[in-house]
């Protein structure tokens, strides 16, 4: 039996009002309580209601932390020093994902889209792979580039750069399905499927940072 390939792309979450402040740039890492994947290099964000859609793609570098001997942010956006001085409101958000590109569906995919062509059963309440057929079925050629900065050296390796653009690498990757499958905290990095309906990390009580 082949080896699962790692997954490459995964759905969160995101109110407009956080997903604004990255279009605008005014805000450069996302903030989770929680390790995303290694392997993971894209974040399809999907709008809570009342939007219910997902409309863009952000490219993402590797988890950043704040333990002793860790180099702090850059203090060039909303929430990074916050996160460095270990602020109140920021408790338990310990991993940073610095945003590399803002790209946005032509036509963004709506909830009840979601739920007919793609087997996710019910709006993302937290971590979701997305799968190989919403991958397949957009149409990178015309996906609007809002910005995009240089990949960091750090999570460059077998990837695309955000500046030659996204066409060409979502292909080769596999999708076997949705299982159902709670995690324990410390287990993202091994997980290959995630059940859309079921899965809330356990710490994520809030949206993100």
């Amino acid at each position: 039996m082949a080896p699962k390939q790692p997954q490459q792309d995964i759905i969160l979450p995101m109110t407009n009002d956080y997903m604004q402040q990255i279009v605008r740039r005014k805000k450069n890492h996302e903030f989770r309580r929680y390790r995303i994947a290694s392997s993971v290099q894209r974040v399809w964000f999907y709008l809570k209601a009342p939007l219910s859609h997902i409309e863009y793609v952000c490219e993402i570098d590797l988890a950043r932390t704040r333990d002793p001997g860790d180099h702090p942010l850059p203090d060039d956006g909303l929430g990074n020093t916050e996160f460095n001085e270990h602020h109140k409101d920021w408790d338990g958000y310990d991993f940073a994902y610095r945003v590399r590109s803002v790209y946005r569906l032509v036509e963004p995919i709506k909830l009840a889209e979601l739920k007919a062509r793609y087997g996710i059963k019910c709006a993302p309440r937290g971590l979701v792979y997305t799968p190989k057929s919403i991958k397949n079925a957009v149409n990178w050629r015309e996906l609007d580039c809002i910005w995009t900065d240089e990949v960091s050296e750090a999570h460059s390796s077998g990837q695309t750069s955000a500046k030659s653009g996204l066409k060409g690498t979502l292909k080769e990757e596999s999708w076997t399905g949705l299982t159902g499958k709670r995690l324990k905290i410390g287990e993202l990095d091994d997980l290959d499927e995630v059940f859309p309906c079921l899965y809330t990390h356990p710490t994520e009580n809030k949206d993100s940072r």
